[in-house]
């Protein structure tokens, strides 16, 4: 099961990034991560450049969402809500309606955060423009990481000098476990047919 993992923050040293690097040592057997790494190439949505041959940027963020069995967002709550660029993304991926890559696609969003008691108006924010876009949003409880750089560590293997990155919080390791868990049984169940459907019969239909 491939599942895209989106960071909703550009920086090099995102908490965001470190947490969905997390993700593989509680996901359950057979899950696979891919890390979008493009985010800051997708321009401005622009109705004009929304055409066939879409900017490529656009076109390889589409295609990851439509080859990935499932979808992870990890974002830093700006200003309350969501981050421009997490935004416009899915601006981008909504498009076009009958054929989106969004469309029907099981989803979870999770929170990584320097300071305390953030990030639920963004995870709120994010559930519901994801939901608007038809796509199948797993349920809470929702995997907040306040404090994120004392509850994910990086750990170094000294004989291959290779870094990944732990929970320190065993309970926030059990729900980021869980939420995997559900996610994969979304994917499996087809859950996103149900957020979907409606759309799909709308342009079925005859005109």
């Amino acid at each position: 099961m491939r599942i895209l993992a989106l960071s909703g923050s550009l920086r090099q040293e995102s908490f965001n990034t470190h947490l969905l690097r997390a993700l593989p040592s509680v996901a359950p057997d057979g899950m696979t991560f891919d890390i979008f790494d493009g985010l800051g190439d997708i321009p401005l949505y622009n109705q004009d450049l929304d055409v066939a041959e879409a900017p490529e940027p656009v076109r390889r963020w589409r295609t990851a969402i439509r080859e990935a069995d499932g979808l992870v967002i990890a974002t830093p709550e700006y200003n309350g809500s969501i981050p421009g660029v997490v935004k416009n993304a899915i601006d981008w991926a909504s498009r076009p309606m009958p054929s989106a890559a969004l469309l029907g696609k099981s989803a979870v969003v999770m929170v990584a955060t320097p300071g305390r008691n953030l990030g639920r108006n963004c995870l709120a924010d994010l559930s519901r423009v994801l939901h608007e876009c038809h796509a199948y949003v797993v349920a809470g409880p929702n995997l907040i990481v306040n404090e994120a750089s004392d509850r994910l560590q990086d750990v170094k293997d000294d004989a291959t000098g290779a870094v990944t990155t732990t929970f320190a919080d065993p309970f926030l390791r059990r729900l980021a476990a869980a939420q995997l868990t559900a996610l994969a049984a979304a994917v499996e169940h087809d859950a996103g047919r149900y957020a979907a459907g409606t759309v799909r019969a709308l342009f079925a239909a005859p005109r």
